[in-house]
């Protein structure tokens, strides 16, 4: 059975078209680094950026915490001690998942954590080409603030960790 608020690809496309998108990011630092994977899909393809997703329609903010976390991270951030709300911050894409004539605007909700030893050995990131993200890297804070491959809104949350937390 098809979940009622699934949408194709059309039906997607024209709620983008005309209404925000809701997401929440994952700045996650260990020793020093931040997590980041090389995007598969638009908006910002081919770009390294913080893990997330979209929060769904009538899913609670904390369910969608879990979710998300469960499937980018495989393991639930949600009732991690010391998780962040970075704050609420606009992205503005000129392109969509769907289509490059059509702009993306996402509400993004940005949490930061740092993670233990334990947490990072047991990390198993999915990465390939059917995956959100190609690949993953960890890079120092400040290298990912010149590395022109890292997307511009990964910088402004670097920058709000740094004068915020670091």
């Amino acid at each position: 059975m098809q979940n009622k608020f699934f949408l194709d690809k059309d039906e997607f496309s024209r709620a983008i078209s005309m209404l925000p998108l809701i997401s929440i990011d994952f700045c996650i630092i260990y020793e020093g680094k931040i997590l980041l994977g090389k995007r598969n899909n638009e908006p910002a393809k081919n770009f390294f950026f913080t893990p997330g997703g979209r929060i769904r329609k009538n899913e609670r903010f904390e369910d969608a915490l879990k979710r998300i976390s469960v499937d980018e991270l495989n393991f639930d951030i949600s009732n991690k001690v010391g998780k962040r709300l970075m704050g609420i911050w606009d992205h503005f894409y000129d392109q969509s998942a769907y289509d490059k004539n059509i702009s993306t605007h996402y509400v993004n909700l940005p949490h930061l954590f740092f993670l233990n030893k334990k947490e990072f050995q047991d990390l198993d990131l999915k990465s390939g080409e059917s995956d959100q993200h190609s690949r993953w890297i960890w890079l120092e804070l400040d290298n990912a603030l010149v590395d022109d491959k890292v997307h511009k809104y990964i910088k402004q949350n670097i920058k709000w960790i740094k004068k915020n937390i670091i």
